[in-house]
């Protein structure tokens, strides 16, 4: 299959993992809160700029559009946290005015941005997670950008484990560019296949899977924000919010399935802070 690199536009790719998916594809497979780590379409990486995608499955956002999740909504306090977090990094470069969250899910971030103060909006491929946020009141919208529903510029635009999800990331980060107002800030938040823990686990790595088509470093995440005419101006590794349950949960999918047992509901309580070092969190301005 011919392709090119969807950053910076090589025809020079190497198949570097042979996929595992299932016989057939449907929307569950793409959850957010899918564990079946591991599993992805074939891999290739460009010689060029080294960025990883998985070219056969460009085309994928009808399985978003049908998406439900409801393991995502139970950690909704966790999630919030982890929203906070990204919005006291904003309040670095600007504490008010317009907020856009580009992949907003059911409005956690969007809730919590407007308890800030912030007018936020958001835009989400899922039609049930859209009407999750819809019915709690919050002004998100069903799409993707370009959108009509989407109108004026933004003093934020937050892309939060959105950019490797799609097989245009240049497109979309062009498009987040056009909704920056001239003094606006981005905030892109993706894993790091660069990582030291990405390194150690290899291929059963827990971003290695289906509804990741697109693997980023620092290298290959500025390149392609460059090339959107977005400029980088501060790089950190976030911090993420768990349930104990969850992330004990998650731990136990890598025995074998003799040795698993369901964690006890006790742990759903207990917010876990984690770092592993194996995300990126860009702030970036218009060129």
């Amino acid at each position: 299959m011919s392709q090119v690199c969807w950053v910076c536009g090589s025809d020079r790719l190497t198949l570097v993992k042979k996929g595992s998916l299932p016989a057939r594809l449907t929307a569950e497979h793409f959850k957010i809160t899918d564990s079946a780590y591991g599993s992805t379409a074939d891999i290739f990486q460009c010689k060029e700029c080294g960025f990883r995608q998985a070219g056969s499955l460009s085309e994928v956002l009808g399985f978003y559009a049908e998406m439900a999740d409801e393991a995502y909504e139970q950690t909704r306090g966790a999630r919030s946290m982890q929203a906070q977090m990204l919005l006291r990094t904003v309040a670095n470069y600007c504490s008010h005015g317009r907020l856009l969250d580009v992949g907003a899910g059911s409005g956690i971030l969007v809730s919590e941005a407007l308890k800030k103060g912030f007018e936020a909006e958001g835009i989400e491929p899922s039609g049930p997670l859209s009407a999750l946020a819809i019915a709690r009141g919050l002004p998100v919208y069903e799409g993707v950008l370009p959108s009509r529903a989407i109108r004026g510029t933004f003093d934020v635009v937050t892309v939060v484990d959105v950019i490797e999800h799609v097989s245009d990331p240049v497109g979309l980060m062009r498009n987040v560019r056009e909704m920056l107002a001239p003094e606006g800030i981005a905030i892109v938040v993706t894993p790091d296949v660069a990582s030291v823990m990405a390194c150690l686990m290899g291929w059963r790595w827990w971003h290695y899977r289906i509804a990741h088509i697109g693997y980023f470093d620092r290298y290959t995440l500025v390149r392609a924000l460059r090339a959107a005419g977005i400029e980088p101006i501060s790089i950190i590794r976030p911090s993420w919010y768990f349930p104990a349950s969850y992330l004990l949960e998650r731990g136990l999918t890598y025995l074998p399935k003799a040795l698993r047992f369901t964690p006890p509901r006790s742990l759903e309580k207990l917010i876990v802070p984690l770092n592993l070092f194996d995300s990126l969190l860009v702030v970036a301005k218009r060129q």
